[in-house]
C-alpha cells in the first residue's frame, strides 16, 4: 500500500513535530526546590511558650544562686569579723591585766606608763592621779610583782564595749627577801574601743 504524504505549499512537512523548549520554563519540582532553598536564610519563627518558660526558669535560678552565694559570703565575713573582734578584746584585756599586776621598782615609771597607755576614761584619770604615790611605795619597799594570765573570756559584749573575766596568778617579792607564792585571782575588766584600740575603762577583783 502506498502512503501518500501531503506536501504543503510552504514546503514544511506536517508530520514533523516541534519539540518543546525544555529551558523555557522551570518545572514545578524545580520551583519547589528553589523555594525551599530560598527559605534557608530567613529568620526563625517566634519561640514556643515552652522555650520561653525554660529561659525564664533558668534566669530565676541563676539569680537565686547569686543571692544565696552573696548571703552566705556576707554571713561568713560577719562571723570572721566577730571572731577577730573577740580575739582583739581578749588579747587587750589580758595584756592590760598583765600590766596592772606586773611592777618592778627599778622601772616603776615605765611600768606605770604601760598601764596608762592601755587605759582610758575615769579609770586612767584615777590611776594617773595615784601613780606618784604608787611609785614611791614601790621604790621604798623595793617591790617586784609578776602577773601571769591563766585564762580570759568575754563575759558580756555590747558593740565596741565588753566585760572580760581574767584569771591571773601574781607573785610578789620585796626588799625583805620575802616572796609570796603565786596567788590566783580573778579580775573583771571593762574594755572600750578608743582610737582603734581596746583599752581598760574599769577594773576590779571578783570575789
Amino acid at each position: 500500500m502506498i502512503q501518500v504524504t501531503e506536501v504543503r505549499h510552504d514546503g514544511r512537512n506536517p508530520m514533523a513535530e516541534v519539540a518543546p523548549d525544555q529551558d523555557a520554563a522551570p518545572s514545578e519540582e524545580a520551583a519547589s526546590s528553589e523555594d525551599a532553598a530560598s527559605g534557608e536564610g530567613t529568620a526563625p519563627g517566634p519561640r514556643t511558650p515552652a522555650v520561653t518558660a525554660g529561659v525564664a526558669v533558668l534566669s530565676v535560678l541563676a539569680l537565686a544562686f547569686l543571692a544565696v552565694s552573696g548571703y552566705f559570703g556576707y554571713t561568713h565575713w560577719q562571723a570572721e569579723r566577730a571572731a577577730q573582734q573577740r580575739s582583739e578584746i581578749v588579747d587587750a584585756a589580758s595584756q592590760g591585766v598583765v600590766n596592772l599586776t606586773t611592777m618592778d621598782f627599778q622601772r616603776a615609771d615605765e611600768d606605770v606608763q604601760k598601764v596608762l597607755d592601755g587605759s582610758a576614761g575615769e579609770f586612767r584619770d584615777e590611776f594617773e592621779a595615784r601613780s606618784k604615790d604608787l611609785i614611791a611605795v614601790m621604790q621604798e619597799a623595793q617591790v617586784k610583782s609578776v602577773g601571769e594570765v591563766r585564762q580570759a573570756a568575754i563575759e558580756r559584749q555590747d558593740g565596741d564595749s565588753a566585760d572580760v573575766l581574767v584569771a591571773v596568778a601574781q607573785k610578789v617579792s620585796n626588799a625583805g627577801g620575802a616572796a609570796e607564792e603565786p596567788r590566783s585571782q580573778r579580775m573583771r575588766v571593762t574594755m572600750q574601743l578608743e582610737d582603734g584600740t581596746y583599752k581598760i575603762v574599769k577594773a576590779g577583783f571578783v570575789q
